[in-house]
């Protein structure tokens, strides 16, 4: 009997280790599926990994490219500020250079607007010269102005007639954008 006890508890022991067992085989394949699973995502992260260093390289090519671009147009921009700034200086040059132009112009036109300034003493101008005959031939043909006096002129010319207008008549007859001349019609005009 007391074989019976002990046989009955190695069996009761032997369906729990059983039990255990099956319970432990399903956890070790769920696990193992689990080791799959992390398996393939380490793999994805790995593969992603590399990519985002291909990207990271080709971030640093592309950075130094447009460093050096920005750099080349810097120094094409230094370039052009010290060219303007030499013309700026040259520009200030000339515009001094000018004012003090204006400066002697503005103190001749003075001189020139004097009202002594135009009265030529007869001596001055050679056009005053004595000439008696060519002076009373000029003197009989000019009427004397009211005031008695007369005005002697430096210009001796007479006075050009203007000729007359001609008006050319222009047809567009077809409305189209180029203009033609009609010369049989010009002279009817």
């Amino acid at each position: 009997m007391i074989s019976a006890i002990v046989d009955g508890v190695l069996l009761l022991a032997l369906v729990a280790t059983t039990v255990r067992m099956l319970t432990m085989h399903r956890e070790l394949r769920r696990l193992g599926s689990y080791h799959e699973d992390y398996q393939r995502i380490f793999d994805q992260t790995a593969l992603a990994l590399d990519g985002i260093e291909v990207s990271i390289q080709e971030i640093n090519v592309k950075g130094a490219q447009i460093l050096n671009a920005l750099g080349n147009r810097m120094d094409d921009a230094r370039e052009l500020i010290a060219e303007i700034d030499g013309l700026t200086r040259e520009a200030k040059r000339q515009q001094s250079v000018l004012r003090a132009e204006l400066k002697e112009l503005s103190k001749a036109t003075a001189v020139l607007h004097d009202p002594k300034r135009f009265a030529p003493a007869r001596d001055d101008i050679d056009i005053f010269a004595e000439d008696p005959a060519g002076e009373r031939a000029l003197a009989a043909a000019t009427p004397t102005p009211a005031g008695g006096r007369k005005e002697t002129t430096i210009h001796r010319g007479q006075a050009v007639q203007p000729a007359p207008t001609r008006v050319h008549r222009i047809d567009n007859s077809l409305q189209s954008p180029f203009r033609t001349v009609s010369m049989n019609q010009k002279d009817k005009m």
